[in-house]
């Protein structure tokens, strides 16, 4: 994980995640997440309060349930052609829309490897953003 400068390009992909956790109802810990391959935006999602079948293969059993997460909503139903090689902009925002945290969990972390996903960006706290190689 290192701290990434941020680029034009990142700002909009920054941008569009947090615009997608903002559509989150999920309280204090509303994420959004960016699927990227080639520079093209493939598919956007939010966290959700639902359980996930798919998050559950790459979740520990004694963690509970796993629900839809942002970036395994990205991810999901995507063909392979599209997750291999590509990235991942993962954000959250607290309930003034601040950069908070949203360093992918384990759950997430595994199942982005297990598609094929080559590098998430994601925010950390107070509006700095690194970047995290699978």
């Amino acid at each position: 994980m290192y701290r990434i400068e941020m680029s034009r390009r990142n700002e909009r992909l920054f941008g569009f995640a947090k615009r997608m956790a903002e559509l989150s109802s999920y309280g204090k810990f509303r994420h959004g997440a960016v699927l990227v391959h080639h520079g093209v935006v493939l598919n956007a999602s939010h966290n959700k309060d639902k359980p996930c079948s798919f998050g559950s293969r790459f979740r520990c059993k004694s963690k509970g349930q796993a629900t839809l997460h942002a970036e395994l909503g990205a991810i999901l139903n995507m063909p392979r052609e599209s997750t291999e090689g590509a990235d991942v902009y993962v954000v959250r925002v607290n309930y003034d829309n601040e950069f908070r945290n949203s360093k992918p969990c384990p759950m997430c972390q595994e199942a982005m490897r297990f598609c094929g996903i080559k590098r998430v960006f994601y925010s950390t706290e107070y509006g700095h953003f690194e970047v995290m190689k699978l």
